[in-house]
């Protein structure tokens, strides 16, 4: 009996002392309030478009957390609430390059019930230097390489095994996919982080050819042009169709229902809301507007690049039409808001300045495009104009090349693009142009190149 005394004596006391110390966590945890962390990449280095995360401890109130949320200097974006204890600024505009940003939360009270962030919370960040990434195909090799914008640097990112065929960069610059052949004779489109050593499939594609990912704005999804494998040994592929992998639950699937609708390297609308793609076959450019499931087509038998206005609202692409002096190429202009295409460049030429690769600035109103200055020439020069006033200046003109896949970066300062001698031995190579430059400058040698913000 005395042993059981004894054992219960001590039950009682350690019931007590658990009912200390679970009083005493409650009531510091309470004096502590409700805490935040803030998800920022090594070093507090950004892209130009990184969400910006902060968890709280506990379910926090919205409307009032919000009021305590600032970050200077302003920047244009939204607030997104993923959970009650998760928010997320999203930029709309991007962080200026170079940039420093400082993002300060409360203190005040952040709960219905009255619970409070202490003190004020802040977290600072500036804006990383952009990087140049392109394939080099060579040696029986086709691997992905970066290089700074002075051409210092070069860094392979990519797997020497693993022979790259097309590639896309998330808007944030955080991450790459890329397709590449199997052992089954398919493609597969694989994923790897800005800074490689971790490629890994994100689709396997078993026989069939998925190629030319394209990756939305937005990152959660991706499109890709699809081939079917023949239904039988040594028969040919299907004609390609536009798929897409939602990132979130890796669920794949066709966008159009009609398998008579056919489609090659689509292309996102800068909200991710629309996607366009060409079929070849009909000629013409199809456009499937998610938020509605609209379907609308654009005739043009060029299937040349498509580039879009920074507000979504219109796009341009390319078709050739015939004129009294033969075939001419047109600069097209689609205007989704006021549901009407009209000819941009080509309605009054006199010959055919064969206009080819496009591409919009995404931060105003100007647009540089390859043409062919000199008739009797094949070589294409690079023209940036203002759409308005159809007035502009040639920035890429050098005796004896060909330039043309001209790309912005996030804030339209400078361009990159694939460049070519036209005689002598065959070396791709990668362009660059800024404002203030008289002529470009030569940065690699490589093709596809793209920013890597």
């Amino acid at each position: 009996m005395k042993f059981r005394s004894s054992l219960d004596s001590i039950a009682i006391t350690v019931i007590a002392l658990l009912a200390v110390v679970i009083g005493l966590v409650i009531l510091f945890s309470g004096q502590a309030g409700v805490r935040v962390t803030a998800a920022l990449p090594e070093r507090s280095l950004i892209g130009p478009f990184q969400k910006i995360k902060l968890t709280f401890s506990e379910a926090v109130d919205p409307v009032l957390t919000e009021s305590l949320f600032s970050i200077q200097p302003k920047v244009d974006g939204t607030i997104e609430w993923l959970d009650v204890r998760t928010l997320q600024f999203v930029p709309v505009r991007p962080f200026e390059w170079g940039a420093s940003y400082k993002l300060t939360l409360g203190p005040g009270i952040l709960t219905q019930n009255g619970r409070a962030l202490k003190n004020e919370q802040s977290w600072e960040w500036r804006v990383r230097d952009p990087l140049i990434v392109y394939l080099v195909a060579k040696d029986d090799q086709s691997t992905l390489w970066t290089v700074d914008m002075n051409g210092d640097s070069p860094n392979r990112i990519s797997p020497e095994e693993i022979k790259i065929i097309s590639f896309d960069v998330s808007a944030d610059g955080e991450f790459i996919v890329f397709s590449s052949a199997n052992s089954q004779g398919g493609i597969d489109l694989w994923r790897m982080s800005r800074t490689g050593g971790d490629a890994s499939i994100l689709l396997n594609c078993g026989l069939d050819r998925c190629t030319t990912p394209s990756i939305a704005p937005n990152g959660t999804r991706i499109a890709y042009s699809r081939e079917a494998a023949g239904v039988g040994p040594g028969l040919p592929y299907g004609s390609p169709r536009v798929w897409v992998v939602d990132l979130q639950n890796a669920q794949t699937g066709p966008v159009y229902e009609d398998q008579q609708v056919l489609g090659y390297n689509p292309s996102w609308s800068p909200d991710s809301s629309k996607l366009i793609s060409f079929d070849g076959l009909a000629d013409q450019f199809h456009l499937f507007d998610f938020s509605n499931n609209a379907q609308i087509l654009f005739p043009s038998n060029t299937g040349g690049t498509v580039t879009w206005s920074p507000d979504g609202t219109k796009f341009l692409f390319t078709d050739i039409e015939q004129s009294e002096s033969g075939l001419v190429t047109r600069l097209r202009l689609a205007d989704l808001s006021l549901n009407d295409t009209s000819t941009l460049l080509g309605s009054n030429d006199d010959r055919d300045y064969a206009y080819n690769s496009v591409a919009w600035s995404p931060v105003e109103d100007s647009v540089i495009v390859s043409l062919r200055n000199d008739e009797d020439q094949p070589a294409q020069i690079f023209w940036l104009f203002d759409p308005g006033l159809l007035d502009g200046i040639i920035i890429a003109d050098q005796p004896g090349y060909t330039y043309n896949s001209p790309r912005w970066n996030s804030w339209g300062t400078a361009l990159i693009f694939q460049q070519f001698k036209l005689r002598g031995e065959f070396k791709p190579e990668i362009g660059l142009w800024q404002h203030g430059f008289r002529e470009p400058l030569t940065i690699a040698e490589g093709i596809m190149p793209h920013w890597l913000p």
